[in-house]
This record gives C-alpha cells, structure tokens and sequence, in this order.
C-alpha cells in the first residue's frame, strides 16, 4: 500500500523534478546537480517559465494538428525592461540560422541603444518538439544540439553582454547555456 502512494506521488510530480531526484540520486553519469541546479553534460536543466511556455504554445497550431518550432530573442535590459523580437516559426525539426539571428540580434541592439539602456543579456529560445523522457533504466533529453551550441558561440565573438540559448522541450524541461 505505501509502495503505490509513494509511485503515484512520483508521477504527480513535475518532469523537471522527477529529473532532479534522479540526478541527486546519481543513478546517471550524464546528469547531476550542483547547488540547488540539475544540469545534463555542460548545460543546465530547469523548468519552465511563463514565457517558456507561452512560447511552445505557439508550436502547436490546429489544435495540434500542425507542429513546428519555433524561435524568440528576447534582450534583458537595465531598468528590469525586456524587448521582444517576432516570433519565428519553422519546420518540424528546425526554426532559424545563424544570419536570421545575428539580424534580429542587431534590430533589438539598434532599439536598445535607442532606449539609452545597456543589455543585461540576450536570451535565445526555441522550442524542441521530440519527446524527452526518463525512468530506471535509461533517459533521453531533448539537449540543446551541436549547431545550437556552435551558433551562441559564433554570436558572442562579436558581443559583450551575456547570451544564453535555451531549448524549451515540450516535456517541461528547459535546456540552457549561457556564453
């Protein structure tokens, strides 16, 4: 009877935190905690915000019927103010490249200096649609992916601020790096 309470109590729990039970339980390798975050290889894994999720709404379309990623750059502003770029829509499987962000990058610091504020950081999200999961045996996370990685590197050659890249997994997990 007590086994089943505490399975069931398992399940009610966020994905974010049944992650982070079995990263403190050091079940995997790939997966830890340091302090009170959980990251999987170098980058770290959270929940989502309210952005975060409003975001991945915007994946689905049709009532899900149409499926996409989908991208926002959002800069992080003195004066707690954020600017918001477009939403970005894509395929299935990819939503931008390099010059797209490198130009939507360049239009909110034009604004920003406009405002007269400098850039706290810039924030770059998309959303990753395959499915993440994990249980006793094995786990499979949406991760940010190489070319995501390669790209937040080749931007932050050219800028002082802080840029962190997120994936948002339509699991409830959130991926990020910042640079």
């Amino acid at each position: 009877m007590i086994y089943n309470f505490t399975e069931n109590l398992f399940m009610e729990m966020s994905f974010f935190e049944r992650v982070k039970i079995h990263a403190l339980s050091n079940e995997y390798v790939n997966l830890k905690t340091v302090g009170q975050q959980v990251y999987c290889n170098d980058q770290m894994v959270c929940g989502p915000t309210r952005w975060d999720k409003k975001l991945l709404r915007h994946s689905y379309a049709l009532y899900g019927v149409i499926k996409r990623e989908v991208m926002q750059i959002r800069f992080h502003l003195e004066g707690n103010i954020i600017l918001e770029s477009k939403i970005f829509k894509g395929s299935s499987r990819s939503v931008s490249d390099y010059k797209t962000i490198m130009n939507t990058m360049l239009e909110l610091e034009s604004e920003a200096r406009k405002c007269g504020l400098a850039i706290i950081k810039a924030e770059i999200a998309h959303t990753h649609l395959s499915s993440c999961y994990i249980d006793r045996k094995k786990f499979k996370l949406c991760l940010l992916s190489k070319n995501d990685l390669e790209v937040a590197k080749r931007l932050k050659q050219f800028r002082e601020y802080p840029i962190e890249i997120k994936a948002i997994a339509k699991d409830g997990l959130v991926f990020k790096k910042i640079f």
